[in-house]
């Protein structure tokens, strides 16, 4: 009996092979997920009327600062910090104010809460002249700090008026003391250039003097 050859089946018709999986070569890593989680900071939160136990303040006094900046001789080291003066020559140093507490306020010219907390500090800076010495620090503008500044006569208030270096965007003390970009923010130094705190949010003059008193021991006038 003849044999009948057999049909060739069409290219297009034929069914494909599944591909084969490659199994992982000897010494490939696979990725790893992250499981640490990203530390936190404590900051001192003081609001109106409220009261802040000498425990809270020891929790933040061990605040870590690693960041560290540097621009054209200036310094950004939450240590040491050496800013330039905002409109006009000089440095504003912190080794230079050794001796009395220091208050350092960052603002910019776009922050509204910033605009509602300088006459705050303005009052404060003159009623603890001699006492407390502030700093305000102009970080993170886009537009004109200096004006700003004027509008709220700091610069015949409070101790110096400094803008920020370094950074992403002129905030390089600002970053290394934990700003997340919210503002305003304020630190607050002991006597001897210790870092004791910072705070992210706006002082009302009740808040600002139950932070002075609690963290200085020094009654803001009423």
């Amino acid at each position: 009996m003849a044999k009948h050859p057999r049909r060739k089946v069409p290219s297009s018709r034929r069914r494909p092979r599944p591909a084969r999986r490659s199994s992982p070569t000897r010494g490939s890593v696979r990725p790893v997920r992250k499981t640490a989680a990203a530390a936190r900071r404590r900051r001192l939160s003081v609001g109106p009327g409220a009261v802040v136990g000498a425990a809270a303040l020891a929790a933040v006094i061990g605040l870590a600062v690693t960041r560290h900046d540097s621009t054209a001789g200036y310094d950004t080291n939450p240590k040491a910090f050496v800013l330039p003066n905002l409109g006009s020559p000089g440095k504003v140093t912190l080794t230079g104010l050794r001796g009395r507490p220091v208050v350092v306020n960052f603002f910019a010219s776009w922050c509204t809460q910033c605009a509602a907390e300088l006459p705050v500090f303005d009052t404060e800076a003159r009623d603890l002249q001699g006492r407390v010495d502030f700093v305000e620090v102009n970080s993170e503008e886009t537009g004109d700090g200096g004006a700003f500044a004027d509008r709220f006569h700091l610069a015949s208030s409070v101790t110096a008026v400094a803008h920020d270096v370094g950074g992403g965007q002129g905030d390089g003390l600002y970053q290394a003391l934990g700003g997340n970009g919210s503002m305003p923010m304020t630190a607050f130094y002991g006597p001897d250039g210790s870092l004791l705190t910072t705070r992210i949010g706006a002082f009302d003059p009740a808040s600002l003097a139950a932070a002075v008193n609690l963290l200085y021991g020094i009654m803001v006038p009423a």
